[in-house]
């Protein structure tokens, strides 16, 4: 059986959790500031790393993006309209169709990268020293004998 959590490890889990909403807060705001929604960012950011010139299938998108299937074919719709994205069937599956970014998308997306690059270089110091400490804890209730 595992020990209770103790006060120190919810301050940690705490500063963790407000360090991720703070970049996430940052990063929605930077999408609407550039044009699209937090998820086409997303959507755009997925098609570029993963990629690699094909094309990305729906349900991949779906996958790493951790929504359904018909959820992904909207956000797609909606990416595709606004010129963001575009859509091919796969020569390898005539049955797969494949996302991938367009121009503008690539412009828009170049631009949100850059910006939360310099953001991450910001946080990343505090985000260290709390995984750090979160790790030195779990690290040392890991080593507590059971009785």
């Amino acid at each position: 059986m595992t020990e209770s959590p103790s006060q120190r490890d919810y301050e940690l889990l705490h500063e963790f959790r407000h360090a991720i909403r703070k970049f996430l807060a940052f990063s929605e705001a930077a999408a609407r500031a550039a044009g699209v929604d937090p998820q086409q960012h997303q959507l755009l950011l997925t098609l570029r790393a993963r990629s690699r010139g094909h094309g990305v299938s729906v349900g991949e998108v779906a996958d790493r993006l951790q929504i359904k299937h018909n959820s992904a074919v909207e956000l797609i719709d909606r990416a595709e309209r606004r010129g963001l994205v575009n859509r091919s069937v796969s020569e390898v599956d005539r049955r797969q169709v494949l996302v991938d970014v367009t121009e503008e998308g690539a412009r828009v997306l170049s631009e949100l990268s850059a910006a939360h690059l310099v953001e991450i270089r910001s946080v990343a110091p505090q985000l260290v020293e709390v995984l750090g400490n979160l790790t030195s804890v779990a690290d040392a209730n890991r080593s507590v004998p059971a009785d």
